[in-house]
């Protein structure tokens, strides 16, 4: 008879949320050459880390011994096999266009572009995009142009897109430890946001 996986208990309630990031960059002379600016993203991905089955959070058997920082009431699976644990007393820079916070008693995702502008990008303004409530998901389209300095060769134009993906699983008590967890994702955002601007 097979045995069946632990379960562990944590010490108070725990939100777990999700984020997943698609990112491609092109040089000038690449980028000019597209034939469309709107990236081809990938439609799935296979979970490495945790999902949510039939209502029950089940992690990795030893994700928790990889986790960085110290445990708190908040545990971000980041991308398809890491995992940290942050806190949202205040607020959780995610690389490198979005931000975390506390706002009403939920959670606020909020533009917060301050990484790009560092190499010569015209920096967005801060503000709140929307709230990640327990069971929602939202996708965001974002882009930046800008200057890299090559060793010898001067300044290189670089363009990124992103498509970010977040996730809001829920508050959970315990979690069920799996060995070789692997689950497939599909993209479906219950929202999109498109703040990406005409490069040149």
């Amino acid at each position: 008879m097979k045995n069946a996986a632990p379960i562990l208990t944590f010490r108070h309630p725990v939100t777990v949320l999700r984020y997943l990031k698609q990112e491609k960059q092109w040089k000038k002379a690449e980028y000019r050459a597209l034939a469309t600016r709107l990236p081809a993203w990938e439609q799935t991905t296979v979970l490495h880390n945790g999902c949510v089955r039939q209502g029950q959070l089940l992690l990795h058997h030893d994700l928790l011994q990889k986790a960085e920082g110290t445990p708190t009431d908040v545990l971000l699976l980041s991308g398809p096999q890491s995992v940290n644990w942050i806190s949202l007393t205040a607020s959780h820079k995610l690389p490198f266009f979005l931000n975390l916070h506390p706002k009403d008693g939920e959670i606020w995702v909020e533009l917060l572009d301050n990484y790009y502008p560092n190499f010569g990008s015209k920096a967005r303004d801060r503000f709140d995009l929307l709230p990640l409530p327990p069971g929602k998901s939202a996708a965001i389209h974002i882009n930046a142009r800008f200057w890299h300095t090559l060793a010898g060769s001067g300044m290189d134009t670089h363009y990124v897109e992103n498509y970010l993906y977040l996730e809001n699983l829920g508050v959970f008590g315990q979690a069920t430890l799996v060995e070789n967890l692997s689950e497939k994702l599909v993209f479906e955002p219950e929202k999109e946001v498109d703040l990406r601007q005409v490069m040149y």
